[in-house]
């Protein structure tokens, strides 16, 4: 891993680490405010607060991990690496009030990643094959199983007349059936969009400005002119 690449991870973590600890309780403070008939008021001074210690302390984990991370990154656990995609996709699609605009650039940033992890670890093309479909199939089911309940939850709560007019002006009559059959239609149509950008990404990332990576061009043979 070069300087540069090096730079980019250690300035993406040290900026994503705060920011996701931020968004996460942000989130958390919008789920108070809901329940505020329940609980009683939040006062604005906890709440500056509280986002101020978030921040504090993301930059105290920045301060106290960001070397080791940064080492590490492409041998990262995988599981976690998971778990940590599947809480950025839900506080994305929270954040972005429904609109998968960011599990898309969380799909694209996954398949990137994969073909960096590919490519440094020296693994075949045969290997990454596998992988950059996997990370496709995967980042494409996550996107729709978020933009799903948001869109069912949509026709529930008035905002059919969207659903509608698509239907109508692709010359259908609009009835619940279709709108839910809209719906499911446009998942799947984001699945595959979301799949080509993100195994898209990988191959990019893993092949580079070369076909093969440096480890596996050491190990073939050369030829003799």
């Amino acid at each position: 891993m070069n300087r540069i690449e090096s730079f980019v991870i250690a300035s993406a973590l040290a900026v994503g680490v705060p920011l996701l600890l931020l968004t996460l309780g942000w989130l958390c403070l919008i789920a108070l405010w809901i329940l505020e008939g329940e609980i009683g008021e939040l006062p604005g001074s906890a709440v500056v607060t509280v986002l101020v210690m978030i921040v504090f302390v993301g930059t105290a984990i920045d301060i106290w991990c960001l070397r080791r991370w940064t080492q590490g990154f492409y041998q990262a656990n995988m599981p976690l690496m998971i778990f940590l995609f599947l809480i950025c996709s839900l506080a994305s699609i929270a954040l972005f009030m429904g609109v998968p605009i960011g599990n898309l650039a969380l799909g694209i940033l996954a398949g990137l990643y994969t073909g960096r992890r590919y490519y440094h670890g020296g693994r075949g093309p045969e290997a990454f094959a596998g992988a950059s479909r996997r990370v496709g199939l995967f980042t494409g089911a996550v996107v729709a199983a978020v933009a799903l309940p948001v869109g069912l939850l949509a026709l529930v709560a008035g905002e059919e007349y969207i659903a509608k007019s698509i239907v109508e002006s692709l010359g259908f009559t609009y009835s619940n059936t279709a709108g839910v059959g809209l719906v499911v239609a446009l998942c799947v149509l984001l699945m595959l969009i979301q799949y080509l950008l993100a195994r898209s990404a990988a191959i990019l990332a893993y092949r580079g400005w070369k076909k093969t990576p440096p480890e596996l061009e050491a190990k073939a043979p050369r030829q003799i002119l």
